[in-house]
């Protein structure tokens, strides 16, 4: 293996130690008076490797620093060092030291790191200090219990786990959407094969269709990552935010088994990343004002994924204070969102947070005020296919649920024919189909329409208008209507035809061409031709731009589109950032 290969490994080995002790010390500082010796064994043990690895690479500043945050490590095996806040602090600061030391040597940086020699300090302090020692099993402190659980450099220890680079994963998940796109091909031909011969070769093709589906499946099971490599960030973030506001909260974590395509995991960080802090941040309240409304002074913060309909769900629920509906409103007055006399649904006044730039926050700090933030966060989730709602409660608390697919390599979808021109649908987006009857489409305002089922409105948008294709037929009636959600709400796409559902493979666009609203990607057809494949949020959006197809939410008063997207943020409840 070469020097850059054992190199590549041990930064990537490295890191997964960092993020393992840190979660052991926010486990440490979770049960003070329980002190758990296990742990400040994983802690020195993934050290003490950092420590002999790098020295053998020759990270010497690596090494260096790791050796005193050892030193400490060790004294608190022997019961030696009481385990207090501040030690617990102190070692937090380290594994971030620690850190950027690996990041600085895997970029070749000679820059010393913020806090590097006071950190030093510290830990040399600590193991000098006989007053730091503290004797026996005293209330705590904790022992090693003898010995046990030491490291052992000469235990055998067999891996379980191989790091593929991402490059060679993607070149075969590149490979098999090839094999699956041949197979489709295969299969149209054998339809127009004479009778005498098409059964046996029906047969192979259908052997091959097995094998392909098996494959395809293995291979996306390896760009599979469970959501704990996400979820793993998050203690130390909301710890650290509730210190510096002086907040108690509790992060609870559930479904972290749960796996999601390794682009999904790595794109859905930032936007979880801002929903917590804002939680945290707004939704949240200090001890004492939780004490006065009779609830408990730690504030719980639940983080939740699972698998529900070929989608994942990620919902980052508080007990705080809840989402101010009247303060929302007047700010969305104030901004011209909503008419004084307009009549908004719970929905659609708690949508409004997402709005670019909409906050209610009366100042600016470093987290909130500045209008941006949840309009971004619902921007990223859409990109990746996804959605994201509100649910929320005065004095309760609030819930952000995010949906999101599976993999953003190969989806399930439904064909439909516009004109000459087939579109792929993604499938988890359809509601249902039917053929409207005569009276069921009519027109709203001077510029939209609306399809009505079983007496509810649901604004439709005409395919044909949106991407400038002549339609079979301009009447409705004579078309199909593909109802599809986007936001919790309904949205009719009116087509001519329906076409087969498929497993399609998507590709990207944007490599060649601009970023097109309204299109997610395109695919290869089973007789070679190239597919749009349809992105519904984009498509809401444009169609909102073009005269003629233009749908808007229809109450029975005359209320101001609401778009979910926005902002909010505010000290005492009335929005979020």
């Amino acid at each position: 293996m070469s020097q850059d290969a054992t190199l590549r490994m041990f930064f990537e080995e490295a890191a997964d130690l960092v993020a393992d002790s840190e979660a052991a010390l926010l486990r440490l500082e979770a049960t003070p008076g329980e002190p758990d010796s296990g742990l400040v064994n994983r802690i020195f043990r993934n050290v003490h490797t950092l420590k002999g690895t790098s020295a053998m690479l020759g990270l010497d500043r690596v090494a260096g620093f790791a050796h005193s945050l050892e030193d400490v490590l060790t004294r608190m095996r022997k019961g030696a060092q009481a385990i207090t806040p501040g030690l617990v602090d102190t070692l937090l600061a380290s594994v971030d030291v620690l850190r950027r030391l690996l990041e600085r040597a895997r970029e070749g940086n000679g820059a010393e790191p913020e806090h590097l020699e006071s950190l030093l300090a510290t830990l040399r302090a600590l193991t000098a200090d006989p007053g730091a020692r503290a004797s026996g099993n005293t209330p705590g402190t904790i022992s090693a219990g003898g010995g046990a659980g030491l490291f052992d450099p000469d235990h055998a220890v067999e891996a379980t786990t191989v790091r593929v680079p991402i490059e060679k994963v993607d070149s075969l998940v590149n490979l098999v959407g090839e094999l699956v796109i041949t197979q489709s091909m295969i299969a149209r031909l054998v339809a127009h094969l004479e009778p005498d011969r098409a059964r046996e070769l029906e047969e192979a093709v259908a052997q091959m269709d097995r094998h392909a589906r098996e494959l395809q499946e293995r291979v996306m099971a390896v760009r599979m990552l469970p959501i704990r490599t996400v979820f793993g960030r998050f203690p130390r973030l909301v710890r650290d935010l509730a210190h510096a506001q002086g907040k108690q909260v509790v992060l609870e974590a559930s479904g972290e088994d749960t796996e999601m395509d390794k682009s999904v995991i790595e794109q859905i960080t930032d936007p979880l990343t801002h929903l917590l802090r804002n939680a945290v941040d707004h939704g949240i309240e200090p001890p004492e004002t939780r004490r006065a409304a009779g609830k408990p002074t730690v504030g719980q913060l639940r983080l939740r994924a699972y698998q529900e309909s070929g989608n994942i769900h990620l919902e980052v629920a508080d007990d705080g204070r809840g989402l101010d509906r009247d303060r929302i409103a007047r700010k969305a007055e104030e901004l011209g969102l909503l008419t004084a006399d307009a009549r908004p649904s719970d929905d659609e006044v708690f949508g409004l947070i997402f709005h670019p730039g909409f906050s209610t926050a009366d100042t600016v700090s470093q987290v909130s005020g500045r209008g941006v933030g949840l309009d971004v966060v619902r921007r990223n989730v859409e990109t990746l296919g996804g959605s994201i709602t509100v649910h929320t409660e005065r004095g309760r608390g609030t819930t952000f649920d995010v949906r999101l697919p599976l993999t953003l390599v190969i989806l399930d979808g439904q064909s439909l024919r516009v004109g000459s021109h087939i579109y792929i649908l993604p499938l988890a987006s359809i509601v249902e189909s039917l053929r409207p009857g005569p009276g069921q489409v009519r027109r709203v305002f001077t510029d939209a329409e609306v399809v009505v089922i079983r007496g509810e409105a649901v604004p439709m948008i005409r395919l044909h208008r949106v991407f400038d294709v002549a339609p079979a037929t301009e009447d409705p009636s004579q078309g199909i209507a593909v109802i599809v959600e986007h936001g919790g709400r309904n949205v009719a796409l009116l087509v001519d035809e329906l076409g087969g559902q498929q497993q399609v493979v998507i590709k990207s666009l944007e490599a060649n061409f601009q970023k097109v609203t309204g299109v997610a990607g395109a695919t290869i057809l089973s007789d070679g031709g190239v597919a749009l494949i349809l992105d519904v949020p984009g498509l809401v959006a444009l169609s909102r731009a073009r005269p003629g197809g233009a749908p808007r939410i229809v109450t029975s008063q005359p209320v101001v589109s609401v778009a979910h997207s926005a902002d909010h943020s505010q000290p005492d409840g009335g929005g979020r950032r």
